[in-house]
């Protein structure tokens, strides 16, 4: 049998997803008591969602049942989730920025995200469109905070002052994932907006991203010795 990568890809995402979350609440003692205790929370709910999306597009049988019911709520799903997904990890990054000008200003960044949210209810349906300004305004925030994130960690640890913790992985992932996927999504909403077919490569780039972001991910999990602080 020839190697096939698409396969490869198509058969990963999910359960590198899965992976993930087995790994993260293996070390759930060291950082139960952060804000960071709410990831796992994020990790199941993708997990199920794309998992119920991967049983209706493949087995026509499981689509009978449950088809007419997940493609009515198939963008309400997925905008809750980005709504949740950027406030959360909004908060998780500014909170742990030890530079109290960027914390207010990251703070002015969540409210601003909250009004796009507000301003994309008015001229898209929540229910029956994806909300591409709330995803476009809260990926720029969230690489501005991570960014600076992760430049305050690198100053540190260049002071002897911090070793790598598993925010400086979970960052990382986010920083790649967000940066390279940004001009995916912008693609993808230019060819809605025209009906224009996709290139195939969008996706295989889109699903390599996924699996680098989440082993960065668990590579963070599995290197994580001390209990995250605060």
């Amino acid at each position: 049998m020839l190697f096939n990568p698409n396969s490869l890809l198509e058969n990963s995402y999910i359960p590198i997803y899965g992976i993930t979350l087995v790994v993260a609440m293996f070390r759930y003692p060291k950082y139960f008591d952060t804000a960071l205790k709410y990831f796992p929370i994020l990790l199941l709910y993708t997990f199920f969602n794309e998992t119920l999306g991967t049983l209706i597009y493949k087995y026509d049988a499981f689509s009978l049942t449950v088809n007419s019911l997940y493609i009515d709520y198939y963008y309400v799903i997925y905008n809750i989730y980005n709504i949740v997904f950027f406030v959360y990890f909004l908060y998780l990054f500014r909170s742990y920025s030890e530079n109290l000008a960027f914390q207010k200003l990251a703070k002015y960044f969540i409210y601003i995200f909250l009004g796009v949210v507000l301003v994309n209810l008015l001229i898209q349906d929540f229910f029956l469109e994806y909300q591409y300004l709330t995803f476009f305004s809260g990926s720029v925030f969230l690489v501005i905070i991570v960014t600076q994130y992760l430049y305050e960690d690198w100053t540190n640890r260049q002071a002897g002052l911090r070793k790598k913790n598993i925010l400086f992985w979970l960052g990382t992932g986010l920083l790649l994932y967000h940066i390279c996927y940004l001009p995916i999504k912008a693609i993808r909403y230019y060819n809605g907006l025209f009906n224009l077919s996709e290139n195939p490569n969008l996706r295989k780039i889109h699903l390599t991203l996924i699996l680098i972001t989440y082993i960065i991910f668990i590579i963070g999990f599995i290197r994580m010795k001390k209990k995250l602080v605060r």
